[in-house]
């Protein structure tokens, strides 16, 4: 799979995830809710279906599904505090 873009991978933090079936998620919080479907490989929106690869919905369900590769792109635009940064170095 390759990485997330990341300005989607911000906005899909933002955004709100609940199971409906086993597979099927809603996620809501932009402009309108969208159902992504298949363990988070299709989405009803827009974005999706012109480029047919993660948009911010699928994205949101990845990181609730808690996906390894998703979660270490999201350490890049997320920084550690000052503190946490202070211990790494130590």
């Amino acid at each position: 799979m390759t990485p997330p873009d990341l300005d989607r991978l911000a906005r899909a933090v933002h955004l709100d995830a609940a199971r409906l079936a086993t597979g099927v998620w809603r996620v809501s919080g932009g402009a309108s809710a969208h159902e992504v479907s298949a363990g988070a490989t299709t989405c009803d929106c827009a974005d999706y279906g012109v480029r047919g690869g993660q948009c911010k919905h699928v994205l949101r369900v990845l990181l609730a599904l808690g996906d390894p590769e998703t979660l270490a792109s999201l350490r890049e635009i997320v920084t550690l505090p000052k503190r946490a940064r202070a211990r790494q170095a130590s």
